[in-house]
């Protein structure tokens, strides 16, 4: 490998490690700012609870539908920022195993794990 060979090598490589970091750094802000509506969110349910506690909660009901989405959200990216750091995560129990668990199923609860690619 001459010495052109192994510098464009480490440009390539330079370069995917900075999109792999601007990629995590997005999600993370994401997952901050869906955190951050989440208890705004919340707020507003207290509020509007407390200026009628007897009447149709609807409204609030809909708001706890907002949040449930937002905290699906959520999960899905931060699978996603593991995914980015080389791990996967059992989806029905949480459990994380790095690139080298190679086995297609959680070896804590048994379910599928979702595909390394």
């Amino acid at each position: 490998m001459g010495l052109f060979d192994k510098v464009n090598h480490a440009g390539r490589s330079i370069s995917e490690n900075s999109k792999s970091a601007a990629e995590s750094n997005n999600l993370k802000k994401k997952i901050v700012y869906e955190k951050e509506r989440i208890t705004e969110v919340m707020t507003e349910i207290g509020r509007l609870f407390y200026e009628n506690p007897n009447g149709d909660h609807q409204a609030e009901l809909e708001l706890c539908a907002d949040i449930d989405d937002r905290k699906r959200r959520i999960a899905s990216m931060q699978g996603d920022l593991s995914m980015l750091r080389g791990y996967r995560i059992c989806g029905k129990c949480g459990a994380r195993f790095d690139d080298k668990y190679t086995f297609e199923f959680c070896g804590k609860c048994g379910a599928k794990l979702a595909s390394a690619e």
